[in-house]
């Protein structure tokens, strides 16, 4: 079984998503004590890892922990560096805020010479202002052993990594990224996020873009062209209602594209996930109610005081949710709701949010709602890291 390391491993998306994918974390490192309790007791209940895995430390402060825990040769090293720095939902300060960790993560490359990195991070890194410290980190991976200079600007700093070398360094990696929105990964969510891969230059193997498999197109046609997607969805008293005077009918934009993909040859993928099927899936959950415990299932617990304003207007029942969001000052509320086909809203429980990123309903979140939810909405969804770990499996053969 390949070993791993993971830096900043928050509630556990990624850990777990790339446990399932084969992988053996010898060391989860993550700086917030109650991410770590969840950790921990998920580790313990479960044993998708060792509970003795969490390091619980600032990165700037953890490498002779790590070193102590690893004792091998490390095929993955993984993480998601803080994002709040190039987040639309930040204060945009980039490079210069001292939330950056990416300096942090890249000197656990050259502490650990893993064989494969994997750095996920949001798509603002790609916005225009933050593009070149992108490419700088991307370089800098790329040649990890050019090191910054005392009173070296990132920018000088860059431009010597990019200069041409006849010098032999001891380590270098092939970097490749990928945008993947988790929708077209069967991931009931909006959730576009960034993949940064580097490969290990003596392995001789270049990153090869992840292919998707879920569509758009293909949810238009189970709904407006076959039908199917209500008919698997005919037992929820909703969808009866619904279909009570007949299947819905799609609004001209969407009629038009229906037709396209009607008449197009090309094999439809498999469609895309939406709200309605993650609360059915795996199994239906109860309807909450507000202040208490739903059944069997943790965090099921409704939250009254659910209502829409400008830029809120909650995620539609039927299409893939809003991306999930930590939030700068607090759960962002109208991402965390459902909008239902009356016009309705409520807030979405914890046990739903989880299942929106993916979590399977055994995995436990510690601490109160807020909590709880900035872990979720911090976390890699589960499937999209499952796949990209699965995918790099298969192009190393580790």
């Amino acid at each position: 079984m390949p070993s791993s390391v993971e830096l900043f491993a928050g509630g556990g998306g990624l850990a777990l998503g790339l446990q399932m994918a084969g992988f053996h974390h010898h060391v989860l490192v993550e700086f917030d004590g109650k991410a770590c309790r969840t950790l921990r007791i998920n580790g313990q209940n479960h044993g998708v890892w060792v509970p003795d895995a969490v390091i619980d430390a600032d990165i700037r402060q953890a490498h002779t922990a790590i070193s102590d825990r690893v004792s091998a040769d490390i095929d993955l090293l993984a993480g998601g560096p803080p994002c709040q720095p190039f987040s639309l939902g930040g204060i945009h300060a980039g490079e210069a805020d001292g939330r950056n960790m990416f300096p942090a993560a890249l000197d656990t490359v050259r502490l650990l010479r893993p064989k494969v990195v994997l750095f996920e991070n949001v798509p603002g890194l790609l916005r225009s202002s933050f593009e070149p410290y992108f490419n700088y980190i991307s370089d800098q991976l790329a040649e990890p052993t050019v090191l910054a200079r005392n009173g070296e600007s990132w920018s000088e700093h860059w431009a010597r990594i990019k200069r041409p070398s006849r010098a032999r360094r001891s380590l270098r990696y092939r970097v490749g990224r990928q945008v993947i929105l988790a929708a077209d990964l069967g991931v009931p969510q909006m959730r576009r996020r960034v993949f940064l891969v580097g490969i290990r230059d003596d392995l001789d193997i270049q990153w090869q873009p992840l292919e998707m498999d879920h569509s758009e197109d293909a949810l238009l046609h189970a709904k407006f062209g076959d039908g199917s997607y209500w008919q698997a969805h005919s037992s929820d008293p909703e969808v009866k209602r619904l279909l009570r005077y007949g299947p819905p009918t799609p609004t001209t934009a969407r009629a038009r594209r229906l037709g396209d993909v009607q008449t197009s040859d090309g094999a439809l993928q498999k469609r895309w996930r939406t709200v309605r099927d993650a609360l059915r899936d795996p199994e239906p959950l109860p309807s909450p109610i507000d202040g208490r415990q739903r059944g069997k299932w943790s965090g099921h617990i409704g939250i009254p005081g659910a209502r829409a304003y400008p830029g809120h207007t909650g995620s539609d029942i039927d299409l893939p949710s809003k991306t999930i969001k930590a939030g700068v000052h607090g759960v962002c509320g109208g991402e965390a709701m459902i909008r239902f086909t009356d016009g309705s809203l409520r807030y979405m429980t914890v046990r739903e949010s989880a299942r929106i990123q993916g979590f399977p309903d055994w995995y436990n979140f510690e601490g109160p709602r807020s909590t709880a939810m900035r872990h979720i909405g911090n976390a890699v969804a589960v499937p999209v890291a499952r796949a990209v770990g699965e995918h790099l499996r298969r192009i190393t053969g580790l």
